[in-house]
């Protein structure tokens, strides 16, 4: 960790802190929290309103008549809905920007955030594990720490000569830069204030070893974050996925233990991509 927080140091000028937006993910975590003055405090940030209003109109929420305010949308959605739509909209500023370190396209990175977000919720909802919301937040922000990390492991690459071969991301950013995005993620989020609920999934959604990994939510996002990687999704055209249950199965045999996951797996993709596919006009 002591190698991640190096990181992080001046981090303002590679990702600037979205005051705004952290304080409505913050209210919007608080049980004793109130809608109105989470909605008042959307309404400080322009940008943050047009995505809620953007998201509140698509076909996720299937509403006919067209929902114009952040009021209207507490009024027709509800508490709930306004507070998913706070979250989602709050991270999507942070995300949208292209990553060529990691030879990601504007948005790709926003869009596997989303889909990983919507698929993480599912599995805790059929795991039973109640605080869906925190799941839901972890999975946009499980790769925060990329950002973070662009800048520095394009100039390490160059710098370095590199002949290994590395199966994945993280052995790769370890190999450069003595650390991961998602320890840097957990670093970031823990500076900003975010819960632990969030805030430990995040650092250990690439790992199943240690006790943090073995936490539900930590499982739920692992896998969630996996199962998006094995889909393929990046681009903003979701139809165009496939995903084979049995082919996964087949192929994949250490996955964490997620409760109900294994005998629903192929009603929780579906639902997925009925989700995913009405919920990615977002950015």
């Amino acid at each position: 960790m002591e190698v991640a927080k190096r990181f992080i140091i001046g981090v303002d000028k590679l990702v600037p802190r979205p005051d705004i937006a952290l304080e409505v993910l913050t209210m919007a975590h608080d049980s004793d929290g109130s809608v109105s003055a989470m909605a008042q405090k959307i309404e400080q940030d322009p940008n943050l309103t047009a995505n809620m209003l953007r998201m509140a109109n698509s076909s996720y929420f299937g509403h006919m008549k067209k929902i114009s305010s952040i009021r209207d949308i507490i009024v027709r959605l509800g508490n709930d809905s306004v507070k998913l739509l706070a979250i989602t909209s709050a991270s999507s500023g942070l995300l949208n920007t292209p990553q060529k370190a990691y030879g990601l396209e504007p948005y790709s990175l926003w869009n596997h955030s989303l889909a990983t977000a919507l698929l993480a919720a599912i599995l805790a909802r059929y795991a039973d594990y109640e605080d869906n919301f925190s799941v839901y937040t972890a999975g946009l922000l499980h790769d925060i720490g990329k950002v973070v990390l662009n800048k520095p492991l394009q100039e390490e690459s160059v710098n370095k000569k590199i002949n290994n071969k590395f199966s994945n991301i993280v052995e790769y950013e370890k190999f450069v830069l003595g650390t991961d995005h998602a320890k840097v993620g957990m670093a970031l989020l823990k500076t900003w204030g975010l819960p632990e609920s969030i805030i430990l999934p995040i650092g250990y959604h690439h790992t199943l070893d240690g006790e943090e990994a073995g936490l539900l939510q930590s499982k739920i996002l692992y896998l969630a974050n996996f199962l998006i990687e094995s889909i393929g999704i990046r681009s903003a055209n979701p139809e165009k996925y496939m995903f084979k249950v049995e082919d996964f199965l087949e192929q994949n045999q250490r996955l964490p233990d997620v409760p109900n996951f294994p005998d629903n797996m192929e009603v929780i993709i579906n639902e997925f991509y009925d989700q995913f596919n009405s919920a990615a006009v977002v950015h």
